[in-house]
């Protein structure tokens, strides 16, 4: 249980957040709202890229699937690493296209390249996928919060929905950015108590090579494809890609975001295998919540709650934001449903009702890690998508619809059939091959029949 101490931590931390998000609304502009303007500079755009990337996939599902899989679970960490460094390359293409062409979400770049129908089936993914990481983040803060105080997990959710919503009406995407900044620092002391817990503990994790390969292949893969292409289809990482003033600015963010990422990431991997040394037959998606409250020093735990609640939250509000910016504008304004005047008003709207979803669903679904699955299938399968597109622009417009319609087809129809795993990942990825394949066939046999008819004339 947390003492008096703790609460005054946790306490302080919620009325910075809170104040921080309500001063950075005043006196905005609709560019500063939706994108700060585009005038994020190197540090700002490394807190922010870094703080959102360490949410509860990273750290609750990648800890976890370290419980379950040990070694064998760096492969979902390498396939990140390369996958960042490929993005390095395609971002800058987008960089120059977003500046020119003022985007401001993902499916912008759908619907400028291959026209309506793919920008909408691109704004069905978007908003499914990000509305999905905001349950997900949603479930991580609520568990986190009710493993260490009386509060219940129903009012857990109820609490890190509400915070989360109140900064962000307040400031929007100012609001992301800066809270980010506060929250990077919580997730610099979390690297604090890692090191301290792994110099402290008694157990040693043994890291020996071979134990990469001790899970079957086919989990290799599905780790490794998985991270690899979620940053290609990541739309908050495109949304600050379009944020930053310069590519000057993006190039230092990027690495130097990825720097922290990998540093942090190898922790926790060390983290993950002292718990499941020491404390076996626990929950796997809340092993690093139990092994903070079990090994730590009862001094540290509210410190601990909140380190760990400012990654989580870090990544949540991103997600809010662009699960809405995505309605509002993709859906919503390209519609006609809502004036460019009154984007503003529909995306605060927008967000109420998606944080009463999100509360609603993070009340059901409470599995971390098939949740992840889940939504890290539709996000690479998508990414496979986008990788086509830089390599290959010219690829016909129904190729990009039945991808996409694939996509979304394979991810949800195996989960339902044969259940959530690891081995949705290849189904996804599947799915999208096969959506880009029957386009390129069908519209091979439009231009043969084409021909045909025209040499019978």
């Amino acid at each position: 249980m947390l003492t008096l101490t703790d609460y005054l931590i946790i306490s302080a931390y919620f009325l910075v957040i809170l104040v921080v998000g309500a001063l950075t609304g005043r006196k905005q502009e609709k560019e500063e709202f939706l994108i700060s303007g585009r005038k994020l500079t190197t540090l700002q755009a490394t807190t922010t890229i870094f703080s959102s990337r360490i949410g509860a996939a990273i750290l609750l599902t990648y800890t976890a699937l370290v419980y379950m899989y040990g070694m064998g679970a760096l492969w979902y960490f390498v396939g990140s690493v390369f996958g960042l460094f490929v993005f390095y390359f395609f971002g800058l293409k987008v960089k120059k296209l977003a500046d020119k062409e003022k985007f401001y979400t993902m499916p912008d770049f759908f619907f400028f390249l291959k026209g309506k129908t793919a920008g909408y089936l691109a704004t069905i993914t978007t908003i499914i996928i990000m509305f999905g990481w905001v349950v997900l983040n949603f479930t991580a803060g609520a568990k986190l919060v009710s493993e260490y105080t009386p509060i219940s997990y129903d009012i857990s959710v109820i609490i890190v929905g509400g915070i989360i919503l109140i900064y962000l009406i307040a400031g929007g995407f100012d609001a992301v950015v800066k809270t980010d900044i506060v929250q990077t620092f919580g997730i610099f002391l979390l690297f604090v108590l890692m090191m301290y817990l792994l110099t402290t503990t008694s157990t040693r994790p043994g890291l020996a090579f071979m134990d990469l390969f001790s899970i079957p292949a086919m989990q290799i893969i599905s780790f490794f494809l998985a991270g690899f292409f979620i940053p290609m289809a990541s739309p908050e990482l495109w949304q600050r890609v379009y944020a930053i003033k310069d590519k000057k600015n993006f190039r230092r963010s990027i690495i130097l975001s990825s720097v922290f990422y990998i540093i942090v990431g190898f922790i926790l991997l060390l983290i993950g295998l002292v718990i499941r040394a020491d404390i076996p037959d626990i929950a796997p998606d809340t092993s690093l919540i139990v092994g903070f409250s079990r090994l730590l020093p009862v001094g540290l735990a509210g410190l601990s709650v909140v380190i760990i609640y400012s990654s989580v939250s870090s990544s949540a509000d991103t997600y809010m934001f662009t699960a809405s910016a995505s309605v509002s504008q993709d859906f919503l304004e390209k519609t006609g449903l809502t004036k460019s005047d009154n984007l503003r008003k529909t995306m605060r709207y927008s967000m109420v009702v998606l944080m009463i979803l999100g509360v609603g669903m993070a009340l059901i679904l409470r599995d971390i890690v098939d949740a992840t699955f889940f939504f890290v299938s539709l996000t690479m399968s998508l990414g496979l998508l986008v990788l086509v597109l830089w390599i290959y622009p010219k690829i016909n417009r129904l190729s990009v619809w039945l991808s996409i319609l694939f996509c979304l087809i394979g991810v949800i129809v195996p989960a339902f059939v044969i259940g959530i795993s690891e081995q949705l990942v290849m189904w996804a990825f599947a799915a999208c091959i096969f959506g880009i394949l029957l386009g390129m066939i069908i519209e091979g046999i439009r231009k043969v029949s084409g021909r045909s008819k025209n040499g019978l004339k």
